[in-house]
């Protein structure tokens, strides 16, 4: 198993539906999971890593999968990868009161590695790094450790 080529693709974070996928200014791409209150609320790192920094904000508890969401309480996990920052962000929802974080700053994390969990309906946005390709669009439902939503670029 090639494992240089395997960490050439990005593992869904969280188990849910692809709500949404956006360029920022600076050309940034970020996805959009909703996890309905069926899912699996963990959430895993999507490539290897180091936990870089970890954010956690106050927020309302919106439900999440409204854009009102966006001011949510949350916990962003930065982490810098072999391809760049990237930010996982744990949103909570409307019946969401509590995300557990189980990483460091610090830790070294493993694709596919549990970060945390959410508890009940929630969300998860993760930033996707220069040169991946995303392989989902709105509306597709990912698993978490199991669906690729970026590959890298051929060169």
């Amino acid at each position: 198993m090639d494992l240089d080529n395997m960490n050439e693709q990005m593992l869904s974070p969280a188990s849910g539906k692809i709500m949404r996928i956006e360029t920022d200014e600076g050309g940034g791409k970020t996805i959009t999971i909703f996890m309905h209150l069926h899912n699996v609320h963990v959430t895993v790192a999507p490539l290897n890593g180091v936990v870089k920094k970890i954010t956690p904000e106050r927020g309302k508890f919106k439900p999440a999968f409204l854009r009102s969401s966006d001011f949510n309480t949350r916990n962003s996990i930065e982490l810098s990868t072999g391809h760049g920052d990237i930010n996982v962000v744990q949103i909570a929802g409307f019946f969401t009161r509590k995300i557990i974080c189980d990483v460091k700053e610090g830790q070294k994390i493993s694709k596919g590695e549990r970060m945390g969990k959410i508890c009940l309906g929630s969300r998860v946005d993760v930033t996707v790094p220069a040169g991946f390709d995303i392989l989902v669009k709105e509306g597709d439902r990912v698993r978490y450790k199991k669906s690729l939503i970026a590959v890298k670029k051929a060169k």
